[in-house]
């Protein structure tokens, strides 16, 4: 293309050349030949050339101008195409600017500037505007992401603080639904609760609840106080967190197996410089700071919550299950009382009548122990039920065992001196007996061992029979231990249906401050406030018709002090379904009710000042949101002030020359380019020695090409300087000094007088 339009320009230059010359020619002919009439026609031009032999030379006139207009067609061709080149250049840094800023408008910030098209100062420009605007962006990124973590805590506390409402009631259930929430809300892989709880005198933390990949586990672990990770973040009352954990510590169990954690969060549940439990939180990925300060502010509300209802579910929990236990108790002994009366009918009734010993065989089989001893206590025969409750699999396991081998050993030297008188004929026995199976357990029965005898009277063998009471035994000596526990720790009273005391326990007169004497005279509507006397008549009616009463009562004392009581009252009936007595169990929360007040007064502050707070949160996050938008205004200005400033720098009538602190070129405008006869791309990112001479009268224009030279601000009068090329100048100088934020830059501007250039 560009070979076709050069020789398309070469023959047209060519040719209007040949042309011209041919006609100018031929004209001058035609004039010398009507001078010297002379026939015009050929032969008139071979007279001319006869008479001027010079003419034969001008006959070569065409073919010069056709050689100069290929040379000027040349020419021409050459700055046409340097022209066209500029032209595409210019356009190609256009295109690519307009890209660059289309980009960085449309929030690309990573564009690609390519250097080798543009000018040094432009790509200078440029840069800084994409570093802005990346600094601008990661700072925006700073604020969303602080403001995101405070809405993320704000919205997780006031979450947290309905569950923990929810659930106020059983430290469990409250545990196991704030551990597996904070696991999920957290994006942990596993969490568990550790309650601070004090048996036989030393403290322990009992694992109440723990979550793991939403599947609940049961809690089997207890820290002994001050043990281990645990038991030293409950003693030093301190957060821990860390990356290093041992490998036998912990692991997390999921679908794909066992592994490690990378991370251990353990935070004390502290109130009022108080220790409630642990909160331990494990994670194959780091918390965030924010993260550990809303741990920490759950565990604070934890344990205020585990601080009001601690003395409420000990208090209800205990008075649950003795109601639970005395109605078990009950039920069981009434059990007992009719197998009892069974089992003697039973034996009766074998005595009378031995012709149905066979059937009667049979049904004790199948509902009692039964085994058959010689009077030297060896074992003839043992039915399924005897083998199977004490481990055996056969009678060939223990027929010819002696009978102390199912005997336990404490019991054995009683044992022996009733068996004694058993085999001489002596009164049977029953009553409860512990047994040993064959693998050492001890087995509780209520056991009749019975003469056999013979026709004339003497002891043919010994019967067994036997109930198994094991669990009754160990659920009567449980109650046994819960009454006594009960006796203990809470106050408990018996009333008649009428109101006269009964019985009491010694935490009753303690409280009351009452002698046993005194109180025996007494009924419970003395010891009730004189307002609280119609609905208490209320509450005793109710009681005597078989309702239950749970809640707070107010009994006064000997010295009519109030004392305030989480009080249970029932009736208990006798065999007939009438009223025996009234039972009534409590424990005093003087104390509690006292706090309750100063704890729902606290509440009250705490709800007015969260409310506070929530305004205050709002009214900032709008404050913010108009600082942002004011700084975005600003910074927008700024970005047209800059772009203005360089446009309005380049059309100054002045020389503009702009160095760094370190002697390096950052910026010249056009008239400066004309002055020192350079192109700015050229010098930029040079020294100014690129500039200016080597040596230079002027002190100003020495120090200003020294890196460490001396610059005096100011205006600098009627200064000569030698440019590169050996041309001095003289000018009016005035040297300015700008101190940015990460370096200093030196700007000369430089008025010069064309009258003082001097070659």
């Amino acid at each position: 293309m560009g070979m076709t339009r050069k020789r398309e320009t070469l023959i047209q230059y060519g040719s209007l050349g040949f042309v011209t010359a041919g006609f100018l020619l031929l004209a001058y002919q035609l004039i010398m030949m009507n001078l010297l009439e002379l026939p015009l026609g050929f032969e008139g031009i071979r007279s001319l050339h006869s008479r001027f032999p010079l003419h034969f030379a001008l006959d070569l006139l065409p073919l010069l101008a056709m050689v100069t207009g290929f040379w000027l067609g040349s020419r021409r061709h050459a700055e046409l195409r340097e022209l066209s080149d500029r032209s595409a250049h210019q356009r190609e840094v256009d295109n690519e600017i307009r890209r660059i800023t289309q980009s960085l408008t449309a929030g690309e910030l990573s564009v690609r500037i390519r250097e080798e098209i543009l000018e040094p100062s432009v790509v200078q420009a440029l840069k800084k505007l994409q570093q802005t605007l990346v600094r601008n962006r990661e700072a925006e990124g700073v604020r969303r992401t602080e403001e995101k973590q405070r809405n993320w805590v704000s919205e997780g506390l006031a979450e947290f603080g309905d569950l923990l409402r929810t659930h106020a009631k059983d430290p469990a259930d409250m545990g196991y639904a704030v551990v597996s929430a904070l696991v999920s809300y957290l994006d942990a892989n596993q969490g568990a609760l550790f309650l601070k709880e004090e048996k036989e005198g030393r403290l322990l933390l009992n694992m109440v609840a723990c979550h793991a990949y939403d599947r609940k586990k049961y809690p089997d672990r207890k820290v002994a106080w001050g043990s281990g990770l645990i038991g030293s973040v409950a003693m030093e009352k301190k957060g821990y967190y860390t990356d290093k954990i041992p490998d036998s510590y912990l692991q997390i169990t999921s679908g794909l197996g066992k592994s490690n954690p990378r991370y251990l969060l353990i935070e004390p549940l502290v109130w009022n410089d108080q220790v409630y439990g642990i909160l331990e939180l494990a994670s194959f990925k780091a918390l965030d700071p924010h993260k550990l300060h809303f741990v920490s502010r759950v565990a604070e509300n934890m344990a205020t919550t585990l601080s009001t209802m601690e003395s409420n579910l000990r208090t209800e929990a205990l008075l649950r299950e003795t109601q639970e236990q005395a109605g078990m108790l009950a039920r069981k002994e009434e059990q007992v009382r009719q197998n009892m009366d069974v089992l003697e009918k039973t034996q009766e009734d074998a005595a009378r009548q031995a012709d149905t010993y066979i059937s009667f065989t049979n049904t004790v089989n199948h509902t009692l122990m039964r085994a058959e001893y010689r009077t030297d206590g060896t074992l003839l025969y043992a039915n399924t039920r005897f083998l199977k409750k004490l481990g055996y699999s056969g009678n060939r396991e223990v027929e010819g065992k002696h009978i102390n081998l199912f005997i336990h050993e404490k019991d054995q030297d009683w044992f022996n001196e009733l068996w004694e008188k058993l085999s001489k004929g002596g009164r049977h026995f029953e009553g409860y007996m512990k047994h040993v199976s064959k693998m050492g357990q001890e087995l509780w029965t209520m056991a009749t061992y019975t003469c056999m005898r013979r026709d004339d009277g003497r002891v043919e063998k010994i019967l067994f029979l036997a109930i198994d009471s094991t669990d009754q035994k160990k659920q009567s000596l449980e109650y046994e231990g819960q009454i006594a526990a009960i006796d203990k720790h809470t106050v408990k009273a018996v009333f008649l249906p009428d109101g006269h005391l009964r019985e009491s326990n010694a935490l009753f007169t303690d409280h009351l401050k009452y002698s046993g004497t005194e109180l025996h005279h007494l009924k419970i509507f003395d010891l009730i406030a004189p307002g609280d006397q119609e609905v208490f008549g209320e509450i005793w009616d109710s009681v005597i018709k078989g309702d239950v009463f749970q809640g707070q009562l107010r009994i006064l004392t000997r010295y009519e002090e109030n004392r305030w009581f989480n009080a249970t009252i029932m009736a208990v009936n006798d065999l007939y379904g009438e009223v025996e007595k009234v039972v009534c169990l409590g424990n005093d929360i003087s104390k509690e009710k006292e706090l309750e007040s100063g704890s729902r007064r606290q509440l009250e502050e705490w709800v007015r000042k969260e409310e506070e707070l929530r305004l205050t949160s709002i009214d900032l996050q709008a404050r913010l949101r108009d600082l942002e938008d004011r700084r975005r205004k600003e910074s927008n200005v700024q970005s047209k002030q800059n772009h203005r400033l360089i446009h309005v720098l380049d059309a100054m009538p002045f020389g503009l020359v702009v160095i760094n602190n370190l002697g390096y070129l950052l910026q010249i405008n056009p008239l400066a380019e004309s002055l020192f006869s350079v192109r700015a791309r050229d010098v930029i990112s040079g020294k100014p020695t690129l500039l200016f001479g080597d040596e230079n009268p002027s002190p100003l224009i020495r120090g200003f090409v020294e890196p460490t030279g001396n610059k005096p601000e100011g205006w600098h009068r009627n200064q000569t300087f030698h440019r590169a090329d050996g041309k001095s100048v003289r000018a009016d100088l005035l040297l300015l000094r700008s101190d940015l934020d990460d370096e200093i830059t030196f700007s000369l501007l430089i008025f010069p007088n064309p009258r003082h250039e001097n070659p």
